[in-house]
């Protein structure tokens, strides 16, 4: 099992995969709040990316407390997996609605999010990682 503040190599490929996330993001009393999600990783393992619209309890926990976690197991193999603990550092509407349809095609094999509500605002949320534990990847 490794630590670092960056994903390796093979916890990048674990990432590219469609594996689902847990996304945990903190409720204004501390609590955690965990919301199972798409993900996507940058290619040098430098950010992970969560898409998800504005105004749902996710994002409005991170205006208030940028602090996260997300973690991804392989559903073949329980013992590889990717532990992150970051700090989303940017959310960023230009190319959400692009990003969600890249998602929808790793994940359901569709050319667009199919669940998509009107005038819903999408946004990608940029996560910095501060802790990485990564285990047979």
């Amino acid at each position: 099992m490794s630590k670092a503040d960056k994903l390796s190599p093979g916890a990048v490929t674990l990432l590219e995969e469609p594996q689902l996330a847990h996304f945990v993001t903190l409720m204004a009393d501390g609590s955690p709040q965990t919301t199972p999600v798409w993900v996507d990783v940058e290619p040098d393992g430098g950010h992970v990316l969560i898409n998800t619209a504005e105004g749902r309890v996710k994002t409005n926990n991170v205006e208030r407390d940028p602090k996260v976690a997300v973690s991804v197991v392989d559903k073949k193999n329980d013992w590889r997996f990717a532990l992150v603990r970051g700090t989303i550092v940017e959310r960023r509407h230009e190319g959400a609605d692009a990003h969600i349809d890249k998602l929808a095609k790793k994940y359901l094999g569709q050319d667009s999010y199919p669940f998509r509500r009107e005038g819903e605002q999408r946004v990608i949320l940029r996560i910095k990682p501060h802790h990485v534990i990564e285990m047979g990847v």
